[in-house]
C-alpha cells in the first residue's frame, strides 16, 4: 500500500508534467508551422510583386469624348465631328473644339463669349460618365486666315491640351467670313466626378 500512496500522490504531478510537455511540444510545432506558413506567404507575395497584374490592361483609364463644355456663363453640348480617334477629355493630346462666333443673322453663336476668356480662367469638359475635366486658359491669340502657319493650332501634342477656335477680327464681305480666327489654348488641371 505504501507504493500505491506514492504513486497516487505523484500521479497529479506526473499528469501535470505530461500535459505541460504536450503543451510545450504543441507550441513549438505551431511556432515552426506558422513560421513556415509565413515564409510561404512571403514567397507568394514576392512572386505576385514580380509578375505583371492580370488586371493591368483593364485598369488603364477610360477616356471618353466630351459631351458638354462650360466656360464663363456658357454651357454647350459638344457634338464630335471629324477625327474619330482624336484625344478624349483628360487624355494626352490636343483636343480641338470649334464653334461659331455668330449666326448668319448676326445673333451670338455658340462661341460668342469665347472672346471674354482671360488667362487663368477655367474651361470644363464633361464626358458621358459625368466626369468633369478642368482646363486652365494659358494662351489667347488671333490667327489671320491667310497666315501660312495657321494650321499649327491643329498640331498634336503629348501634353493634355484643349484648343478652342472661333471666328474673330473683321467680317470680310468678299470672302464671306471673318479675316481672323480666335484661338484659346488651355492645359489640363484636374478631373472630378460629378456623381
Amino acid at each position: 500500500m505504501t507504493n500505491l500512496k506514492v504513486i497516487n500522490s505523484a500521479l497529479p504531478k506526473l499528469l501535470f508534467l505530461a500535459i505541460l510537455g504536450v503543451a510545450v511540444l504543441a507550441s513549438v510545432y505551431l511556432v515552426v508551422r506558422f513560421n513556415s506558413v509565413g515564409q510561404e506567404a512571403a514567397k507568394a507575395q514576392e512572386s505576385l510583386n514580380t509578375q505583371p497584374s492580370v488586371f493591368k490592361e483593364v485598369s488603364k483609364p477610360i477616356y471618353m469624348e466630351p459631351i458638354e463644355i462650360t466656360f464663363l456663363d456658357t454651357k454647350l453640348k459638344v457634338e464630335p465631328v471629324g477625327v474619330e480617334d482624336g484625344p478624349k477629355a483628360g487624355e494626352e493630346g490636343n483636343i480641338i473644339i470649334d464653334g461659331h462666333y455668330d449666326t448668319a443673322t448676326g445673333s451670338p453663336g455658340a462661341f460668342w463669349d469665347l472672346k471674354n476668356l482671360s488667362l487663368g480662367d477655367t474651361v470644363a469638359l464633361v464626358d458621358k460618365l459625368g466626369r468633369v475635366y478642368t482646363y486652365v486658359v494659358d494662351n489667347k491669340y488671333f490667327v489671320d486666315i491667310t497666315d501660312p502657319k495657321r494650321t499649327e493650332v491643329f498640331k498634336s501634342t503629348t501634353a493634355k491640351t484643349l484648343t478652342l477656335i472661333t471666328c474673330g477680327g473683321v467680317w470680310d464681305y468678299a470672302s464671306g467670313t471673318y479675316n481672323k480666327r480666335l484661338v484659346v489654348t488651355a492645359h489640363f488641371a484636374k478631373m472630378e466626378k460629378d456623381w
